[in-house]
């Protein structure tokens, strides 16, 4: 049993079919490996029953739900409930609602977070150690590539290999500087929130993960990559007009 209070934040979007199956698997190792914690699941907008799983999830599991009527994105459902989290939890985290990265690999992020001091882990598929259970499609491994090269070249960062994992764990102290000042809505926002980190000069460690890539994906085609191509010119146009406030307190 660990010491650590932590805040585990699930944006879902339509994700009604297995959402309580997952959420069981997120509540049963929080409760054997963390002295206290809380989940917030945010419901994006869904299209199907999601909310009433959700709210039929919580009498039996006790997690917050926070209804988004319209989808908004997974970066403001997310930002949402990182905001909303307890102020006396010493970490926060957010991962996927499918579980790709199973919530069994939380103990070695907190674990690097506590015994070598950095303020931030996150998930890579860039570095050694990876195990994939299930590859990922061609055209989505294209785009990973080809995102993946994007970003380092507009916002000039070749350090951290991976930024779009959505298995992420912070100190929450350094989780509220950050996402209080986030823009980027939809999918790209991770890239922000890395952006962010390093310029407010927050260590990030990469760690491997066993993934299980879902063989459905809510990116649509040919909308989400065109809107991440732009949402990293505005993360680097935000950047030059000082609408971020890069100061570390």
């Amino acid at each position: 049993m660990r010491n650590e209070k932590i805040s585990v934040i699930v944006p879902c979007y339509n994700e009604c079919q297995n959402i309580y199956k997952n959420l069981e698997k997120i509540h049963n190792y929080l409760v054997s490996h963390f002295t206290s914690f809380e989940i917030i699941t945010i419901n994006d907008g869904s299209k199907d029953n999601t909310l009433a799983e959700l709210e039929r999830s919580a009498r039996s599991l006790h997690f917050t739900i926070i209804n988004n009527p319209i989808n908004t994105g997974k970066g403001d459902a997310v930002k949402k409930g990182i905001l909303a989290s307890n102020p006396h939890n010493d970490l926060v985290m957010f991962l996927d609602a499918d579980l790709a990265i199973p919530i069994e690999e939380l103990e070695k992020f907190a674990d690097v977070i506590r015994e070598n001091k950095f303020d931030i882990a996150i998930a890579s598929r860039f570095v050694p150690g990876l195990t994939v259970l299930e590859p990922v499609l061609l055209h989505r491994k294209m785009m990973e590539i080809v995102f993946r090269f994007l970003r380092a070249i507009i916002l000039n960062d070749w350090q951290v290999r991976d930024s779009q994992c959505g298995f992420k764990v912070f100190r929450r102290s350094t989780a509220i500087k950050i996402f209080t000042q986030t823009t980027v809505a939809r999918f790209a926002f991770d890239s922000e929130v890395i952006f962010l980190a390093r310029k407010l000069h927050f260590s990030i460690k990469e760690l491997p993960i066993t993934l299980c890539n879902p063989p459905k994906s809510h990116i649509r085609m040919f909308f989400d990559p065109i809107n991440m191509f732009c949402a990293l010119f505005a993360i680097r146009w935000n950047h030059i007009k000082g609408i971020y406030n890069i100061k570390r307190s």
